[in-house]
């Protein structure tokens, strides 16, 4: 009995160990955001007062950040970051479905060719896409940008949606073929929408990987193109920064992926965990 009422005590006091260490963890990474919102909402004449209270909550700061070009700096972020998503979809899902489904020769170190790509630091690409770019006319365009946000994006959404195709059974395939069906119908039509979940992660993770991107938007974006990133690198007032004016803008900087990551924060879940676990 002793022993059973000791082993009681040690689980409930493991349990609340446990339980308060993940407490901390989770206030020390919400406190900045915290502290973001109560800047975003602050006066200038309040900004340094109490951290915690927030007593007379204002909206202009966001009206600062409109008139600065922070609303057109997120559509701007916006257009890129679909378009980089969708270019690098679109390539992942071909690729991919070739490389499940057909015998490609040096399928393995074709395989780790296209992740290596991803491993290389970005800096080391800058300068010749620099000039490749001044060359031919795409510095400061949507569509430069776009392309090589998609081409940063694709080592790992290859990786991502071969994943899961891999999981699709063959046998599907074969009957689809046995019935009459062309490779792109069954690609479409059947594989697709059974691998929604998968395509729907790697979209997720590709989004995150453009959004966030400071380097190639620096150097490659121009007065009308420039997103969100660069924008706030490049913010200062006429006396110093206006840390109340930083805060709105990441606060609407950072709204937009927020909502993506819940509304798929699942399927990221899966794909974090590809190829642990078989079914």
């Amino acid at each position: 009995m002793r022993n059973y009422r000791r082993e009681t005590q040690v689980f409930k006091l493991r349990k609340y160990l446990k339980l308060g260490i993940l407490v901390a963890i989770v206030v020390v990474y919400l406190l900045p955001i915290y502290g973001m919102f109560n800047l975003a909402f602050r006066p200038r004449a309040e900004m340094f007062g109490g951290f915690f209270v927030l007593t007379q909550p204002t909206l202009e700061n966001f009206v600062e950040a409109y008139e600065y070009g922070a609303y057109s700096a997120i559509v701007n972020s916006v257009i890129i970051t679909v378009g980089g998503v969708g270019l690098a979809l679109a390539l992942a899902v071909l690729a991919s479905y070739a490389f499940s489904r057909f015998k490609v020769k040096g399928k393995n170190l074709l395989m780790f060719y296209i992740l290596s790509t991803r491993m290389m630091p970005p800096i080391t690409l800058i300068i010749p896409i620099f000039i490749m770019y001044y060359t031919i006319g795409l510095k400061g365009t949507y569509l430069g940008l776009i392309l090589v946000y998609g081409m940063m994006a694709l080592p790992l959404s290859v990786w991502m949606t071969k994943s899961f195709i891999d999981d699709v059974p063959k046998d599907i395939d074969e009957a689809a073929i046995i019935d009459g069906h062309s490779t792109i119908y069954i690609l479409f039509k059947i594989v697709l929408p059974m691998v929604a979940p998968g395509i729907a992660a790697s979209a997720a993770f590709a989004a995150i990987t453009i959004w966030n991107e400071f380097l190639f938007a620096l150097l490659l974006s121009g007065i009308d193109t420039k997103p969100t990133s660069v924008l706030l690198s490049s913010i200062r007032g006429e006396r110093g920064f206006n840390w109340g004016r930083v805060a709105a803008i990441e606060v609407i900087y950072i709204i937009p992926i927020i909502i993506l990551v819940f509304w798929l924060q699942k399927h990221m879940l899966r794909g974090l965990t590809f190829g642990t676990v078989r079914r």
